[in-house]
């Protein structure tokens, strides 16, 4: 069993309204079918007033760090009373996306590809968005708070795209209410071989301009081996010998994105565990959490193993 370390809360408060606040955990999804995803947000109001209605930006992208959003919905957020919490549910629905190919043989460029598609800007405050919490806020009390705009589909799983389906998509979520985003970045049920090496993909930095990027894995238990893999400029996505692990702690540059392996050695008497992978930004100092939630029992292809 992996003991988990506690990873840091990232807070997020809104200027127009009465300090409503998201943790990085109060965000979750679920996979209801194979084709609808459930995301889950918990909305506090820490202030001693009523919060005002408002609206919820709810952005996502593929399993990573520092990797461009997509719109995805707009949720509104009713009134909360001092000291007490809300949850909001949405079901949107996952996508469908074609395999790239085997595992074995994919390039890495070509899921940077894939991982980019055509995105969005970069998630910023805009003034549309803005605009439209304030007109929200400004709404009779007595007229309804449960309509929703979806604006698009989830971003693609990026295990999906290598031919590794697994029971619950895979990806990034990111919350806006007010100004501040907050982001939850996980891998659900992820199905790991016991006694193999396991070898599971993400990304860094796709899409944004070169930087530097410094990684640490946290939460490993007894008897668990873990190394992280920089194969941007290999053939396959598959680690072998001639490649060596990334230094933890140690700035790595990218110049225009990396695909990431997180190989993972678990027992053979192996049970249901996580890890996180934090992923800090030489240029802002920003650092983004990547959860693996790890099970020898789940549904679906999983990990890819060797």
């Amino acid at each position: 069993m992996i003991v988990m370390e506690q990873g840091p809360e990232v807070v997020i408060q809104s200027n127009t309204q009465a300090e409503l606040r998201v943790e990085r955990t109060d965000i979750s999804f679920e996979d209801l079918s194979g084709e609808c995803v459930r995301i889950r947000v918990r909305v506090h109001n820490d202030r001693p007033v009523r919060s005002k209605r408002t609206l919820m930006k709810l952005e996502s992208a593929p399993l990573g760090a520092f990797v461009p959003w997509r719109p995805l919905a707009e949720l509104p957020v009713p009134p909360i009373e001092p000291g007490e919490s809300r949850e909001l549910t949405i079901d949107v629905k996952r996508p469908e996306p074609v395999p790239l190919g085997s595992f074995d043989r994919i390039p890495p460029q070509k899921l940077l590809a894939a991982a980019v598609g055509s995105p969005d800007e970069p998630s910023r405050p805009n003034r549309r968005f803005e605009a439209m919490a304030k007109l929200f806020q400004r709404q009779t009390p007595g007229r309804s708070t449960k309509s929703t705009t979806t604006i698009g589909l989830l971003a693609p799983d990026l295990m999906e795209l290598l031919g590794r389906g697994n029971r619950y998509w895979a990806g990034n979520i990111n919350v806006f209410v007010g100004a501040r985003p907050v982001e939850r970045h996980m891998a659900r049920a992820l199905r790991v071989y016991p006694g193999c090496t396991n070898l599971a993909a993400f990304v860094v930095g796709v899409g944004g301009p070169s930087d530097a990027y410094a990684f640490d894995i946290v939460g490993l238990g007894a008897n668990w081996q873990a190394a992280l893999y920089d194969m941007t400029n290999g053939k396959t996505l598959v680690v072998n010998s001639d490649v060596k692990p990334i230094q933890e702690n140690k700035w790595v540059e990218a110049a225009a994105g990396m695909s990431l392996i997180l190989a993972l050695h678990p027992p053979a008497d192996c049970g249901e565990g996580n890890v996180e992978v934090h992923v800090t930004k030489r240029s802002s100092q920003k650092t983004a959490i990547v959860e693996f939630n790890l099970d020898p029992d789940a549904q679906g292809s999983g990990c890819y193993f060797v």
